[in-house]
C-alpha cells in the first residue's frame, strides 16, 4: 500500500480485527486476517510514517482489549496503558517496515526473499512482544498474539512452541502468504507454502505422562465484595467461600479443597473465628484447604512493613503450612513503582492504591498433601518464566486461583481463562482455575474442559484432576525459542543493511575514454 492514508485505513481495521480474535467476540480466525492488514499498512512506509501506522493499529487493538481496565481503575489508567502499549506497538512498526524495505531491496524475487522476508517480519514481531513483556515494571505480556488461539486448531502447537514460538508461526505464515502474493515465485513454492500450514494445523499436542490423579474440589464463592471498590463488611468474602464450600457433600473425599484469591478478607493469623473455621472445614471433608490472604513481614517500622498476596495450605491438623507470595503483582494496580514520582504527576489516581503488594520470593510449589502444585495467582499466569520454573521444579497439576470480582462481567475473565487453556497445553499439566466471581474452570493436560462454573453464581467443582510428569519442548526450551527467534529477525534486518552498505562501497564507476 503506497497511499498513507489507505495504509492507515488498513492499519486501524487490522487492529480492531485482531482483538475481535480474542475472547469474549473469540473469532479466532480474524487474528490471521487482521495481522495481514496490519503487515500490508507498513509496506512502502517510511519510519515516521510507519510510527504513525503502527501507533493507530496499536490504538485500535488495545483500547477496545483491555476495556476492562476502565471497570476498575477509571478511564485515565485505562487509557494510559493502551497508549503505552500502543507505542511499543509502533516501535516494532517502525522495525517491520524497515525489513521490508531492506529485504525487498535485497532480494527481488524468489523463493529466498519470501522466505527471509517472511522470517524477518515474525521474529522482529516476536522481539516487540517479548521486550513489552518483560519492561518496563515487568512488562505487560496481555494481548501476544498467540494467545488468541486458545479454541483454534494451532493451539497445541503451543506445547512445542511455547507462547511466543506459537505467535511466531502465526505471523510467519501470514507473511508468508502476502509475500508469495508480491514476489515472483514458481507455483512449487505456493504448494510447499499450502503444505507447511496444514503440517502446523495438524501438528499434534505434545504428550507428557500420568502419574495418577487428585481429587480436586474448586470453590467459587459468588463475592463482589472480594473487588477493590466494593463496599462490604469484613469476613463478608470469607463467609461466602465457607458457604460455598459447605456444599460439598461429606462423603466426596477430596484431596484438596482450593479457594480463589482474595477468598479470605480477614487475617487467619490473628482471628480466632478464621482459624476455627478453617479448622472445621478442613476436618470436616479430610482435606487441606489452599485458601488466599494478605500477609505481613513485620519491618523495623510500620513503614518498613511488607504485604503479600499470598496462597497457602490450612490442615486441620498442622494449621498454616506451605505458602506461595504472589511474584508478578500488577504495577499501578497491587502496587505503585516510583510511587514518589507518579504521585507527583496524578496523587489523586495514586493515592488510590493505598498498600502495595511486594513480590513474592518463594518457589511457586505448594506442598498440599501428596499434590505438588503449581501455584500463580491471577496475573502471574502471564509470565513465562514462573509457568516454566513451577513445572521445571516439579509440579503435577497447576493451581490458578484469581480475584476477577474488579472486571464485573466484561471480557477480562473469559481472556483470563483463555490464557489457563493454553497453559495447560503448553505445560502437559491439568490447571484447575477457581475465581472469587467467575469464570472458573478445569482443564486437563490436553486442554479439554473438564469442568466449569457459569459466574456469578456460588458453586464447587468436584474433579478427579489427571496428575503429570515429563517436559513439553515449550517448557524445555520455551526461552531459548524466544530469544532464538527475536535474534532471526533482527539479525535478517541487520545483514540486510549490511549488504547494502557493502554494496555500495565497492560499488565502481566507469569513467568514459576520452
Amino acid at each position: 500500500m503506497r497511499s498513507f492514508w489507505l495504509s492507515l485505513l488498513a492499519a486501524v481495521a487490522g487492529g480492531l480485527l485482531l482483538r475481535a480474535a480474542f475472547p469474549g467476540t473469540a473469532l479466532w480466525p480474524l487474528a490471521f486476517v487482521g495481522i495481514g492488514l496490519v503487515l500490508c499498512s507498513l509496506m512502502h512506509r517510511s519510519a515516521g510514517g510507519a510510527f504513525l501506522v503502527g501507533l493507530a493499529s496499536g490504538l485500535a487493538y488495545y483500547f477496545p482489549l483491555i476495556a476492562w481496565a476502565s471497570l476498575f481503575l477509571g478511564p485515565v489508567p485505562w487509557s494510559a496503558l493502551s497508549v503505552l502499549s500502543s507505542l511499543f506497538w509502533a516501535g516494532g512498526a517502525v522495525l517491520v517496515a524497515l525489513a521490508y524495505r531492506r529485504l525487498t531491496a535485497r532480494w527481488e524475487s524468489g523463493a529466498r526473499r519470501v522466505i527471509f522476508v517472511a522470517a524477518a517480519i515474525a521474529g522482529l514481531w516476536t522481539l516487540r512482544e517479548a521486550i513489552y513483556s518483560a519492561w518496563p515494571y515487568g512488562g505487560f505480556a496481555w494481548g501476544r498474539v498467540a494467545q488468541s488461539q486458545s479454541a483454534s486448531p494451532f493451539a497445541e502447537l503451543v506445547s512445542w512452541l511455547g507462547l511466543s514460538g506459537m505467535g511466531f508461526v502465526m505471523v510467519f505464515l501470514v507473511a508468508l502468504t502476502l509475500e508469495l502474493g508480491r514476489a515472483r515465485v514458481r507455483p512449487q513454492t505456493w504448494v510447499t507454502a499450502a503444505a507447511a500450514v496444514l503440517v502446523v494445523a495438524v501438528v499434534p499436542i505434545y504428550p507428557t505422562n500420568e502419574i495418577g490423579s487428585a481429587r480436586i474440589a474448586a470453590v467459587q464463592g459468588d463475592t463482589p465484595e472480594a473487588a477493590y471498590f466494593v463496599d462490604g463488611d469484613p469476613g463478608d468474602v470469607f463467609l461466602g467461600h465457607v458457604d460455598a464450600t459447605l456444599t460439598i457433600p461429606d462423603d466426596a473425599d477430596v484431596d484438596a479443597i482450593l479457594w480463589p484469591e482474595g477468598s479470605i478478607d480477614l487475617d487467619p493469623k490473628t482471628s480466632t473465628g478464621v482459624r476455627r473455621t478453617l479448622d472445621q472445614l478442613s476436618e470436616q471433608y479430610g482435606a487441606p484447604i489452599v485458601a488466599n490472604a494478605v500477609t505481613v513481614e513485620e519491618g523495623a517500622s510500620a513503614d518498613d512493613d511488607r504485604f503479600f498476596n499470598s496462597q497457602f495450605v490450612w490442615d486441620a491438623e498442622s494449621g498454616w503450612g506451605d505458602q506461595y507470595d504472589k511474584k508478578h503483582p500488577i504495577p499501578f494496580g497491587e502496587y505503585v513503582p516510583d510511587r514518589e514520582f507518579w504521585y507527583s504527576l496524578a496523587p489523586d489516581l495514586i493515592g488510590l492504591i493505598g498498600r502495595g503488594y511486594s513480590p513474592g520470593e518463594r518457589d511457586s510449589i505448594l506442598e498440599v498433601g501428596d499434590i505438588r502444585a503449581g501455584t500463580y495467582i491471577c496475573y502471574d499466569i502471564v509470565d513465562d518464566v514462573l509457568i516454566r520454573d513451577a513445572v521445571l521444579e516439579g509440579a503435577t497439576v497447576l493451581f490458578a486461583p484469581s480475584n476477577n470480582a474488579d472486571f464485573g462481567k466484561t471480557d477480562e475473565p473469559a481472556q483470563q481463562l483463555a490464557f489457563a487453556r493454553l497453559r495447560s497445553m503448553e505445560t502437559g499439566r491439568s490447571i484447575v482455575q477457581a475465581s472469587t466471581v467467575g469464570l472458573s474452570a478445569v482443564y486437563s493436560p490436553e486442554g479439554r474442559v473438564l469442568a466449569e462454573l457459569p459466574w456469578y453464581e456460588p458453586g464447587v467443582m468436584i474433579v478427579d484432576v489427571p496428575l503429570a510428569d515429563g517436559l513439553t519442548p515449550a517448557v524445555l526450551f520455551g526461552r531459548g525459542i524466544e530469544v532464538t527467534l527475536a535474534a532471526l529477525g533482527l539479525g535478517l534486518l541487520i545483514g540486510a543493511g549490511s549488504s547494502k552498505t557493502r554494496r555500495m562501497n565497492t560499488a565502481t564507476v566507469r569513467i568514459p575514454r576520452r
